[in-house]
């Protein structure tokens, strides 16, 4: 029986723990330096590791920090899944990405320093772990809104998402921005009262229903 090369643990679990501190530990890099400036070497040293385990586990840096958006990516479709399946499924698609985007800002750091200005294989997989799939769902969502009467038919379906995703993410993605020219906090785009801005600047631009309907509607709801 060949034994696991020292350091590397044969357990899954144990195996599984090793990636999830390399991770973490990239992630909490991120907060403080660019993806670029984050070397191999400050990743193992913050996970307690060596160098060599990166390698093992991501084949490289490019790999590791894929693998840490793809756990984003999975959390966050997971919630967004339970929030589309809710009586108002454009505000709790609203509000569970704000909250993902607002409880990680390093992570929409990273996707503006890759996706915005980078042609690369990571920028690629960044792309492919999450907006491709909400570029799949969303639209369909829409359409079935469309179909129900609540939404207005005249309007394309894969525009109205993007124009939503578009409102969601540039307060985040375009922070610099927001906080130097527009003097908007990231307090304030992470308040349910964003939320509710969002919401209602979309429904009264796509929606069927008025902007009083819908003030009308919360209301009754917080009674």
């Amino acid at each position: 029986m060949t034994k696991a090369a020292r350091g590397r643990p044969a357990n899954p679990e144990k195996q599984q723990a090793q990636k999830d501190l390399l991770l973490d530990a990239a992630y909490a890099l991120l907060k403080e330096k660019t993806y670029r400036s984050i070397t191999i070497r400050e990743i193992a040293e913050n996970a307690g590791m060596k160098s060599a385990m990166i390698s093992y586990y991501f084949a490289n840096k490019e790999g590791l920090f894929v693998a840490l958006v793809e756990r984003f990516a999975s959390v966050n479709l997971s919630r967004m899944s339970v929030a589309l399946q809710s009586s108002e499924p454009i505000k709790g698609f609203i509000q569970t990405a704000i909250s993902h985007l607002s409880e990680n800002p390093a992570l929409s750091r990273f996707i503006a320093d890759e996706v915005l200005s980078q042609d690369s294989l990571l920028a690629q997989s960044i792309v492919n772990a999450m907006p491709k799939k909400v570029a799949q769902f969303l639209p369909m969502l829409m359409k079935n809104l469309q179909d129900k009467k609540e939404l207005r038919s005249d309007i394309d379906p894969k525009w109205a998402a993007f124009s939503l995703i578009t409102m969601i993410l540039m307060p985040f993605i375009g922070a610099r921005v927001r906080d130097d020219a527009w003097g908007i906090s990231h307090e304030e785009v992470s308040s349910p009262e964003w939320v509710d801005h969002i919401y209602r600047l979309f429904i009264a631009g796509c929606g069927n229903r008025t902007v009083n309907s819908i003030k009308n509607v919360a209301n009754q709801k917080s009674q």
